[in-house]
């Protein structure tokens, strides 16, 4: 958007203590269209205005009429691409602003309330006060309270916000949190996507009566999309802005005044109706008779409105914008970021305990089916072999899905988190990957070396010394990783859990058919033998074949390890799975790089 604004715009400065001075956000001549394969969709067609310091300004319009959109754009949520064309200038007073600089001086609240169900409410607002204010542990504390206490939230402050597997607090005291969220910074402009949606009417004008106050008393500047505000939410908008096809039908002062213009152009409100549910119903795309008169709409704006609007643009405020850059360290980052998911981990049932029953019991049902196979002592026969092969492919599939399972179900849940706090600039990529596969990455060669420990004396395997034993412990421990990496990856690359499902198999079966064990890797045609070399299963059975036999071993019928033709060795097929899941999580760490984007 930079490139499109005014040359004359004042340049942004740093140096002007942040909280102090008032913002005036205007926009001119904004217009976007998306492309599509015929066509070009237009969303915004030259639509200008202010959003005035100290008051609260609402964007009404029916679906589809692109308030959202307009929202969207000054946020710096949406920039020019192969599909959207964007023209027109932002100016924050009379200052041009990026993206990155939008969170210096604002926030913005969406309407969807991403927030991580295992914390609680205070614990929410300590995070985002640790990595968006600076002070000392004390006075960060202290923001904590008093934001706890502005929104009225002191009764349930120590509840876990809950979800899909957690039961927490109610859809209210959810929006208040995810407001307060971004109140805890002190921002001097805050921008809200119907922040009302779902709300029950009380709940909904407690929120707009916070949000006003928070402009009156503070100077702050509140700019919010509102679907069909009650009555008494009307009687509070300070400044209101009606749109209809990607255009603006009124703009100016809220309440009476509104009402009283479109009596003034004949659309005459019915007594004791609330205006709100009148303008949606003349707004409304829904009748031929409303489309007709959208014309009307439109030419007596141009006419009486656009001049008055034009004229609050030129003399809006004007000066230096804030600078608010609250920059903390990277391994603080990090720091914060693994405390938060040891919380996370210790609470969902899910991820921790859920994953412990199965360990345990899995491995017992494994154990009771191949128990106690006869060893090169035991005169064993080739099925003997054949099982124990079974055995060992069977459980390094078993410890790579105790890892990936958990990973492809979560990840994509709380990469939203992710891609919200990374825009608001609360930390970079690196410490957020880091911290979250520090955490991840005890379970992950926990529980599979847990369930070796369980099953490995019930099958029967190799005791000739005990190094036999931790070989295979470790491992299954690196398997487990391996499956993290893997299940980060698919994490990364997709949206939801639903399509992460559907395609982590399409990758693994044929890790597992070119594993060694389904076919003799000396068997496998030249021209696709080379996919062996990039399945987890083939290193780590490899090592485990290799650690249960030996080539001294006499008493199996024909030598196991030539039989399955091994081109590696113990610990090459270790250094090799050890490298393949360090592929897999720099891969996965890429793909997050590349595929973080705003959240709108």
């Amino acid at each position: 958007m930079s490139d499109q604004t005014s040359n004359k715009s004042i340049k942004v400065s740093p140096k002007q203590s942040y909280g102090q001075e008032k913002i005036d956000v205007v926009f001119k001549d904004i217009n976007f269209s998306v492309k599509q394969k015929k066509n070009q969709q237009h969303i915004l067609r030259g639509v200008s205005g202010i959003c005035k310091n100290s008051q609260v300004n609402a964007i009404l319009g029916s679906s589809g009429a692109g308030k959202t959109t307009l929202l969207n754009i000054l946020c710096q949520r949406i920039q020019n691409s192969s599909t959207h064309v964007l023209k027109g200038d932002i100016l924050a007073n009379k200052c041009s602003y990026s993206a990155d600089y939008f969170n210096q001086f604002a926030s913005y609240v969406m309407q969807d309330d991403i927030l991580l169900e295992a914390l609680t409410v205070k614990e929410c607002f300590q995070f985002a006060a640790n990595l968006k204010t600076t002070g000392t542990p004390e006075q960060k504390d202290q923001k904590v309270h008093e934001i706890i206490k502005i929104l009225k939230l002191e009764r349930c402050q120590n509840t876990f916000i809950g979800g899909n597997f957690v039961k927490g607090i109610s859809g209210g005291e959810k929006k208040r949190t995810s407001i307060g969220y971004e109140l805890i910074s002190n921002p001097q402009c805050i921008f809200l996507d119907e922040p009302t949606s779902g709300l029950d009417s009380f709940t909904a004008y407690c929120i707009i009566d916070l949000l006003r106050r928070y402009a009156h008393d503070k100077n702050k500047t509140v700019v919010f999309t509102i679907h069909q505000p009650s009555s008494d939410i009307w009687n509070m908008l300070d400044h209101v802005m009606l749109m209809v096809e990607g255009q603006f039908i009124y703009q100016g002062c809220g309440g009476m005044n509104v009402v009283n213009y479109f009596s003034s152009i004949g659309f005459k409100c019915p007594i004791h109706s609330n205006p709100a549910d009148y303008l949606m119903s003349i707004m409304s795309n829904g009748s031929e008779k409303n489309q007709k008169n959208q014309a009307i709409y439109f030419q007596e704006y141009s006419k009486h409105l656009k001049p008055i609007i034009e004229r609050e643009i030129q003399q809006s405020q004007q000066g230096i914008l804030p600078a608010k850059s609250v920059k903390t360290s990277y391994f603080y980052q990090i720091a914060q970021i693994t405390l938060r998911q040891a919380k996370i981990l210790k609470r969902n049932p899910i991820l921790f305990s859920a994953r412990l029953i199965q360990s345990i019991v899995i491995s017992l049902f494994i154990g009771a089916i191949y128990w106690q196979i006869p060893g090169p002592q035991d005169n064993p026969t080739q099925r003997n072999i054949d099982d124990k092969n079974g055995f060992i492919f069977f459980w390094v599939i078993g410890a790579f899905m105790m890892a990936i399972q958990p990973c492809v179900l979560t990840f994509p849940q709380e990469k939203q988190t992710f891609l919200r706090e990374e825009n608001s600039k609360l930390y970079s990529v690196g410490p957020y990957f880091i911290g979250k596969y520090i955490v991840d990455l005890l379970p992950s060669a926990f529980f599979p070396a847990l369930s070796s420990l369980i099953v490995y004396w019930m099958i029967g395997l190799n005791t000739d010394n005990p190094g036999k034993v931790f070989f295979f412990i470790f491992v299954c421990a690196i398997q487990g990783l391996s499956g993290l990496g893997l299940g980060y990856l698919c994490g990364c690359a997709f949206q939801n859990a639903q399509v992460a499902i559907a395609v982590t198999p399409m990758l693994l079966v044929p890790c597992m058919l070119f594993g060694g064990y389904y076919k003799n890797q000396g068997d496998y045609a030249s021209w696709i033998a080379w996919i062996q070399y990039l399945s987890p299963f083939k290193y780590s059975f490899g090592a485990l074949a290799q650690n249960e036999y030996s080539y001294e071993d006499q008493g199996y019928p024909q030598n196991p390890i030539q039989q399955m033709n091994f081109n590696l060795s113990m610990w090459e097929s270790v250094g090799c799975l050890i490298g393949l899941s360090f592929v897999f999580t720099i891969l996965a760490f890429i793909i997050l790089s590349l595929l973080k984007k705003k959240v709108q």
